[in-house]
């Protein structure tokens, strides 16, 4: 399936091209809030912040809040989440060396093709 040439550049983003996280905190939700909720439960981005030093930001911690899918809405059935009391904070590690590609690891590339 080809996708819009005009939107190449957005497809061909890497970590380069963006600003990365310092550290994202995930939480556990549940769709539990009706009664005729699906039931999933699983980790939602909670918030992704970056570190910048120099600057106060009104988010609590001081650092700048990033741009990130933060809707409570479950992925399933589409109803709102309920975020439980479990919660974590994640730093990336050194190694950003990406799955896809290294030995051992099946994994399929599909070349990325573009039309008018």
């Amino acid at each position: 399936m080809p996708f819009p040439l005009k939107f190449k550049k957005l497809i061909e983003t890497d970590l380069k091209d963006v600003e990365a996280p310092d550290y994202i905190w995930l939480n556990y939700a549940v769709c539990a809030c009706d009664t005729d909720s699906c039931g999933w439960g699983g980790w939602i981005i909670e918030a992704a912040y970056k570190i910048l030093g120099e600057k106060e930001f009104p988010t609590g911690t001081g650092d700048s809040l990033l741009n990130a899918d933060y809707r409570q809405v479950c992925p399933r059935c589409g109803k709102g989440l309920f975020r439980t009391g479990a919660s974590v904070r994640y730093t990336p590690s050194a190694d950003q060396t990406p799955v896809h590609g290294m030995p051992g690891i099946d994994y399929d590339v599909a070349e990325i093709q573009y039309e008018e």
